[in-house]
């Protein structure tokens, strides 16, 4: 599946998939409660104002509650799993190449822009590798900042994750000038003798 986008001289280390089917995050503990507090708030909320036959904005914001109340409660697990079913991962000795989607989009991030690693492993081996300095809360937030919907460079739901973060280790090479190393060893002289 990677091959066709490898460049000259770069070679596949490792290629995975995340893990497949719905899949519980440490924000469920809080999310699916208060989708459960959000449908019975609407229902209550779309019962009373059809009994005193309120405005047509208030019927509508209590379907609107009911709405996230069913997306938080259900519907973003499907959507989710949906994502990672058309997720695909590979490490080369150049670079990380994910292709995600069902048109096949292509995302790429040399190794030597890693500038750090965070791992964070779940009790069953899996977990997450994010790239570069993140939020420490990003796998708890779904995978993404909630607001912007940016999703967080790095390999999610990954099995076997301190086995494909030592690999990222192994490869990522941090080159240094040797004329910029000898200038910062360089005692500076400000026209001292």
């Amino acid at each position: 599946m990677f091959k066709p986008y490898l460049k000259e001289g770069e070679e596949i280390i490792w290629q995975g998939k995340p893990k497949s089917g719905l899949q519980l995050r440490d924000a469920d503990i809080i999310l699916i409660p208060v989708s459960i507090i959000l449908i019975g708030f609407a229902v209550v909320l779309d019962y009373t104002m059809m009994l005193f036959e309120a405005p047509f904005i208030f019927k509508l914001a209590g379907v609107m509650f009911a709405l996230a109340g069913i997306y938080f409660g259900g519907i973003r697990f499907f959507l989710d799993r949906n994502k990672r079913v058309n997720t695909y991962y590979c490490i080369t000795s150049k670079r990380v190449l994910v292709i995600s989607g069902r048109k096949r989009k292509l995302q790429t991030l040399p190794l030597k822009n890693i500038e750090r690693l965070d791992l964070t492993e779940e009790k069953d081996g899996s977990g997450f590798i994010i790239f570069g300095n993140t939020n420490p809360l990003w796998p708890w937030l779904l995978g993404k900042f909630i607001m912007a919907g940016d999703q967080v460079p790095g390999l999610e739901l990954i099995p076997e994750v301190k086995k494909v973060y030592n690999i990222l280790e192994q490869e990522i090479k941090i080159e240094i000038d040797p004329a910029l190393l000898q200038q910062v060893n360089e005692p500076k002289r400000h026209g001292l003798n």
